[in-house]
């Protein structure tokens, strides 16, 4: 197994609180797995047995002991804020509507969604209903959070001060980050129609691949968990160890909720990735009178038609407080019959309906982190509170399990449901939900394998158990995958079947190397395109351009990887960004087509066919890659300029090189990042894409490793504000999570008793 990598001593200092006993020690480096280290007891027991302790290792990672769930649940809240003092806080404002107050104007649309869907008031009455232990443990984990704000007042945001966080802003964050893949689908309806709301779609990607044990050359089920999203705001993760009762594991959540999200116990492993059945539509209404302030006296009230009846629109008032700008008011529309009124075109209204309601998802995470074997985690399924995902599951028992999860309705036959439908009949009216059971679903398929990087269901493996003609349209995947759903995959998903097909013994470190793979899919048949168009035209019509001549060879020659020292690889992603310039941009896509057979060939495993290029083509091709090596010489000062001086991961203003593609023109890599625009120094740091990625090995018990892209603290003052972006990331060089007592042993940096834990 791999090494621990670059271990850097960073001390976190202990702070004077009233409300904690503080004892900070530096403990020992070496490691007597039998009981100790050199003669003191394990993390958790010894002095510490019974109390609630957190660690912190060397890159700044809270490990947690607690002899309860609710105990370790306050650790989890206090360690929370103390990482992400703002953005915690930050996330609970987004949830809860309030967020313009802190950051002005352009916040508004956030906040008046967060009111549309209700979700702190749908937070407050679940809470208020809600049963213990489930009730205990988010009460806990919310007072560990307040605790630590009351003992470190200057970690207090001034816009803060006053208040408290109260249970149901948990739950409503929840709500706000799980429940938008859902209300993101209903906008993309609308979009699909041709009407363009005020709207801005989330980025999200990610991900994952399951390996039996009989392809497995550590025995064992090897599970891998890489979800791709912004690495700044609220879906920024944030890594944890946890021994507290019957809650034992490692893996992520987010600043503002409890549990692991993502990550293994001592018996499972569990893993996500974007994409699902179909979980929202779009009704088409007719009304009148929604014009003007249709709230004022003496206005007819707004109504909408429904079965041959004017029934009335239901209003909510927001008031808004906006920094800089003073109060709002805004009026919220609802359809009785379907939810929200998100956009309006004559007396024509769009109303959106997601299949959750007013449900809380807080209680399946809790299953998933209790679960005894890969049934606990379809048990959690089987609840229909998880957002429309892929799941796989992974167990020590050896075996690994994949639904396509979600809460889907059942829709009556005769409309286009990947399109606004009519409204103004009860005929298009959902019949209930469809039960777990009906999921596409496969436990231990044959092949020993499967993926889903946000491919069709059919897309996963060679012969894979999943077809279209088999299932409901809408259960096999939502309509964001186009309108026949299938028979397609992505450079990732395609790379990832490669990979895996290909090797019947995968090591642990295979599996790190794999979901860190820098080769974009298919770029051999771009290779010998240009070489076919520099043979046809290029060595005549560029023989005098000293560029073009001194590069070509440089990257025909091309491993095919992005590596961030790879002069080859920075020629390759300018000249593809060149092929699919705008002005190219018709001539240049189809030119992809021709070239591109990624389902073809990964999937189906065929031969492609030959490249055969005409003259405009070949133009096509060289003339992108002169014009790119003009670029290349103007931006970075030389042919050999590398791939990581373009492309950077950084904080602050520090940055280092990285290798891995983004998605631009056909450069998409398994180790997959979203870069910002083009820096001063025409440099671009990655911005999202891999934020937390881990690979679990089912041993009993189980072994894993994993990295941030940044670090775990958000203080810039911090040692661990950047150092996984230097010493892991920017290498691509997971590390063990020491999430055993054994393992921690000797790593960590400081000790906090927390003696005010319930």
């Amino acid at each position: 197994m791999p090494s621990p990598s670059h271990p850097t001593a960073s001390p976190v200092a202990a702070r004077a609180a009233a409300l904690l006993t503080l004892l900070t020690l530096a403990l020992p480096l070496a490691c007597d797995r039998g009981g100790g280290v050199d003669g003191q007891a394990l993390p958790g027991a010894g002095d510490d047995a019974g109390q609630t302790v957190l660690y912190r290792d060397e890159w700044g990672v809270a490990h947690i002991y607690s002899p309860t769930i609710v105990g370790g649940l306050y650790a989890m809240g206090w360690a929370q804020a103390e990482d992400r003092p703002t953005q915690l806080l930050h996330n609970l404002m987004i949830a809860i509507g309030e967020y313009a107050s802190v950051v002005g104007e352009a916040a508004v649309p956030s906040d008046l969604r967060a009111h549309m869907w209700d979700h702190y008031a749908i937070g407050q009455r679940r809470f208020a209903e809600m049963q213990d232990p489930l009730r205990a443990e988010i009460a806990a984990f919310t007072r560990g959070i307040n605790d630590f704000y009351v003992a470190h007042p200057d970690d207090v945001p001034e816009w803060w001060r006053g208040r408290q966080v109260d249970e149901a802003m948990v739950l409503a964050f929840g709500r706000l980050f799980l429940y938008n893949w859902s209300i993101d689908e209903a906008y993309e309806d609308l979009v699909r129609s041709g009407v363009r709301p005020e709207w801005e779609r989330t980025a999200r990607g990610s991900n994952q691949f399951a390996i039996a044990p009989e392809r497995s050359a550590e025995g064992a089920a090897i599970l891998a968990i890489d979800p791709h999203l912004a690495w700044e705001g609220p879906s920024r993760f944030w890594e944890l160890r946890v021994h507290a009762g019957e809650l034992v594991g490692s893996g992520v959540s987010l600043a503002g909720s409890p549990y692991i999200g993502l990550g293994h116990n001592r018996d499972v492993a569990w893993a996500m990735t974007t994409g699902g059945p179909d979980t929202a539509d779009v009704y088409r209404l007719k009304v009148r009178n929604l014009s003007g302030d249709s709230t004022a006296d003496q206005q007819p009230a707004p109504e909408m038609l429904y079965d041959g009846q004017w029934l009335p629109l239901e209003a909510r008032t927001v008031e808004l407080a906006v920094q800089g700008a003073g109060a709002q008011t805004h009026t919220l529309w609802f359809s009785p019959h379907h939810g929200p009124l998100i956009a309006q075109q004559g007396d024509e209204a769009f109303a959106a309906r997601i299949a959750y309601g007013d449900l809380v998802t807080l209680e399946a995470w809790r299953t998933f982190n209790l679960a005894e074997d890969y049934t606990g985690a379809v048990a959690a399924m089987d609840s229909l509170t998880l957002f429309p995902q892929n799941v796989m599951v992974a167990d020590t028992s050896g075996n690994i399990y994949y639904q396509r999860t979600g809460r889907v309705p059942r829709r009556p036959a005769g409309f286009d449901w990947s399109l606004p439908v009519d409204g103004s009949t009860s005929a298009s009216e959902w019949n209930g939900f469809h039960p777990a059971s009906d999921h596409l679903q496969v436990l231990n398929p044959r092949q020993g394998w499967m993926q889903n990087c946000n491919i069709p269901p059919d897309a996963m493996m060679p012969e894979s158990p999943f077809q279209l003609a088999d299932h409901v349209d809408y259960l096999f995947s939502g309509p964001g995958y186009g309108r026949e759903r299938a028979g397609w995959t992505n450079q990732r998903g395609a790379r990832a079947v490669e990979l895996l097909a290909g090797d019947d013994s995968v090591t642990a470190e295979e599996a790190m190397a794999y979901i860190n793979d820098v080769q974009p899919y298919g770029a051999e048949r771009w290779l010998e395109a240009l070489r076919q168009a520099h043979e046809a035209v290029g060595e005549a019509r560029y023989a005098e351009h000293q560029h073009y001549d001194a590069a070509i060879d440089d990257l025909l020659g091309w491993n095919g990887a992005l590596q961030a020292d790879s002069s080859g690889a920075l020629k390759f992603d300018l000249w593809k960004e060149q092929v699919f310039a705008e002005e190219n941009r018709d001539a240049g896509a189809a030119l992809g087509d021709e070239i591109d057979q990624l389902y073809l060939t990964a999937v189906q495993r065929r031969e492609a066919p030959e490249i055969e290029l005409d003259a405009a083509e070949s133009g096509l091709l060289v003339d992108a890659f002169a014009r790119a090596m003009d670029v290349l010489v103007e931006k970075y000062g030389s042919l050999q300029a590398t791939y990581g001086d373009r492309y950077r991961v950084g904080r602050g203003e520090q940055s280092w090189p990285v290798g891995g593609g983004g998605g631009r023109g056909g450069t998409t890599t398994l180790r997959n990042m979203g870069y910002g625009a083009e820096r001063d120094d025409f440099t671009r740091w990655g911005r999202s894409g891999q934020t937390s990625t881990q690979v679990v090995v089912m041993t009993e018990p189980p072994q894993s490793w994993m990295y941030l892209p940044l670090g775990q603290s958000d203080r810039p003052d911090s040692p661990h504000f950047a150092d996984q972006a230097e010493k892991l990331f920017s290498q691509r060089e997971l590390k063990p999570t020491r999430w055993r007592p054994e393992e921690l042993a000797g790593h960590t940096t400081s000790r906090t008793v927390l003696d005010k834990a319930p």
